[in-house]
């Protein structure tokens, strides 16, 4: 267990970048076109089977199953894509010869998640039905009506104490996840499928540093968000007026494409390298380790 710093966080996210960009480009990459091919089939059967079924309700049932079919299998692909490149970059594996691990262990990885993720928001629901008790004891019931919102008859004290109760949510969660986000590379390095082991390992590896991957975490969101908002600044008048232009055809389309590759890419990229920073950062630093 190692103290971070975000410099170092930092540092390391761009790091990984410089050293795996041509994985993570191919496994990646790779990843989508495979979830684009499969969606495009789940998209044509599914709507060949409610053409067939009209006027049936089950058919729109049966289209909600297949899309949510669709996004857990997408969500495994994906995950697998990003177990193999922390695989590769962090302890030097060979991502070819490890395809059927990552795929198991992107399965676990994603249900685990999402169970943890249901749990969090089942406890969020709790603790809110406890504050709105506290609440409705301190300000009265009236004060917590909609009419009273909506004229502005609430008392400051109940909307400071929303807002802080909402931050103290928004605080919270990127707390708790912060603490699992080794998670995924530390199941990498060390070949695991069992996530719930990792969960505990992550959660004693972030203990020195939880509020420092908070921070690091905001900041990160904090650059992403100037960088969208300069590219759009930049190309956004450029593309849209393409794009509304009479004489628009596939060149246009092809030309926004290749723009929102551009933009969203490399915060893609950047965003799969933070966990294996943090990793770096919090972690045990061996000599398997390839980038430095």
């Amino acid at each position: 267990m190692v103290k971070m710093s975000i410099g170092a966080a930092f540092s390391e996210t761009f790091a990984f970048l410089k050293a795996n960009w041509r994985q993570m480009l191919m496994w990646l990459g790779g990843a989508v076109v495979l979830v684009c091919l499969l969606g495009w089939l789940f998209l044509r059967n599914t709507v060949a089977t409610m053409m067939m079924a009209q006027g049936d309700p089950s058919a729109a049932f049966g289209a909600m199953g297949s899309f949510f079919l669709f996004a857990i299998i997408a969500g495994v692909i994906v995950t697998a894509a990003s177990l193999l490149i922390w695989r590769s970059g962090l302890v030097g594996g060979e991502p070819a010869s490890d395809i059927g691990w990552g795929l198991g262990a992107g399965a676990a990885y994603m249900f685990a998640m999402i169970v943890v993720y249901i749990a969090t928001i089942i406890l969020m629901y709790i603790v809110l039905f406890i504050v709105g008790l506290l609440a409705v004891a301190i300000f009265g019931a009236s004060g917590m009506s909609l009419e009273s919102l909506a004229t502005g008859g609430a008392s400051a004290g109940l909307i400071f104490f929303a807002f802080l109760f909402y931050a103290a949510i928004l605080v919270f969660f990127l707390w708790f996840f912060g603490r699992l986000s080794v998670t995924g590379p530390l199941m990498a390095a060390s070949r695991s499928s069992n996530p719930f082991t990792a969960f505990g390992e992550s959660w004693r590896l972030t203990s020195a540093s939880q509020w420092t991957i908070v921070g690091f975490n905001i900041l990160m969101a904090i650059l992403f968000f100037v960088f969208l908002f300069i590219v759009s600044m930049v190309l956004g008048g450029v593309i849209g007026g393409a794009m509304s232009s009479p004489d628009a055809g596939a060149g246009a389309l092809i030309g926004a494409l290749i723009v929102a590759l551009l933009v969203y890419v490399p915060m893609v990229l950047v965003s799969v390298s933070m966990p294996a920073a943090v990793y770096r950062c919090v972690g045990s630093r061996t000599e398997t380790d390839v980038f430095a």
